[in-house]
């Protein structure tokens, strides 16, 4: 097997989330020559703030056959990617739509007003980033509640930023206005089994897991919904583990590279047809939260339908070609 890299920084519009302070992330394009000289593409993107190791780590240990996580879903997808352009045949299922929610990720440079046309373009979950000025965000967040419409819902997302005494204090203040368009509060505060159950129950609030701890380990007790990341996760083992339960799902990018959303897109397509009646309505676009590159503006989208781009295996043929390779010794 031979890699091959062409890194790539990408610039964010405004601040990620309340962990991120970092003005750009590093990441990494791969194109693997496999065993069968079958040649793949995937995308590597660590992610830092959340946990992952940097780039340098990651790629060196791709090369030592010793991935972390993210590491080995990239070999993943890279391998899908190959077998699927050595038939000339495209990864995404025609057959398969998957809606998604519109990510609000920075509320302070959010302009509320756009609500109305967003909702009438055929979304009707939004998600926003929490935890960085909870103040000024519980205002802004209020006044957008007022100009949805009925049948559209907040997700609110915490990444564990608060503890549990100050999440507990700021729902009770807000939940007269918030409860009637929330759907769910992702990450609300830092993980105990025992203590989100408890709040969830006794103020009937849906949790939903994200990154705050290993739904496997865990059995995500607390939480009525598991957030999915293909990108650092094996979905099968979490649609086993959780195969009788009565908990939803929803597949998310890792805010990664567009080759990295893609992969992410067909994987919840992947799972659709079996487990249609889980997954929620997801969180694969990035809405423009960085810096334009040419693999974005290959990305079209029909309201919150992602329409994939051209080309074999996850796309990009074109565009693949002429970046500038370098082999991982």
């Amino acid at each position: 097997m031979k890699i091959w890299y062409s890194p790539y920084q990408l610039s964010p519009k405004g601040l990620l989330n309340s962990k991120v302070r970092e003005k750009f992330r590093k990441g990494a394009l791969l194109r693997i020559r496999f065993e069968d000289d079958a040649v793949g593409y995937a995308d590597v993107c660590p992610f830092a703030e959340m946990g992952d190791r940097p780039l340098e780590f990651e790629l060196k240990h791709i090369a030592m056959s010793k991935p972390s996580n993210l590491g080995a879903r990239s070999l993943f997808f890279a391998r899908a990617d190959a077998e699927a352009r050595a038939k000339n045949a495209s990864l995404y299922d025609k057959t398969v739509k998957i809606k998604n929610h519109f990510l609000i990720y920075d509320i302070d440079r959010f302009d509320i007003e756009r609500i109305k046309k967003i909702e009438s373009a055929g979304y009707s979950e939004f998600k926003i980033k929490m935890g960085r000025d909870i103040a000024y965000e519980t205002e802004k967040v209020e006044k957008l509640s007022n100009r949805l419409s009925n049948r559209s819902r907040l997700r609110l997302d915490f990444n564990a930023s608060f503890s549990r005494d100050r999440f507990v204090d700021w729902f009770d203040k807000n939940q007269k206005w918030l409860r009637p368009c929330l759907e769910f509060i992702e990450d609300p505060f830092g993980y105990d089994a025992k203590e989100w159950r408890e709040v969830s129950e006794k103020r009937n609030v849906a949790f939903a897991l994200d990154l705050a701890a290993d739904p496997l380990s865990t059995g995500a007790e607390g939480a009525r919904v598991v957030i999915i990341k293909p990108a650092i996760q094996d979905p099968a083992k979490i649609f086993d583990k959780f195969s009788n339960s009565d908990k939803k799902f929803v597949f998310t990018n890792h805010m990664d590279f567009p080759v990295g959303q893609m992969a992410a897109l067909y994987t919840a397509q992947s799972f659709y047809h079996e487990a249609k009646e889980k997954i929620l309505t997801c969180g694969l676009q990035h809405h423009d939260i960085y810096e334009n590159t040419e693999f974005q503006e290959a990305i079209k989208n029909d309201g919150p339908y992602i329409l994939p781009p051209d080309g074999f295996g996850f796309g990009f043929d074109k565009i693949l070609e002429k970046q500038s390779w370098h082999e991982i010794g």
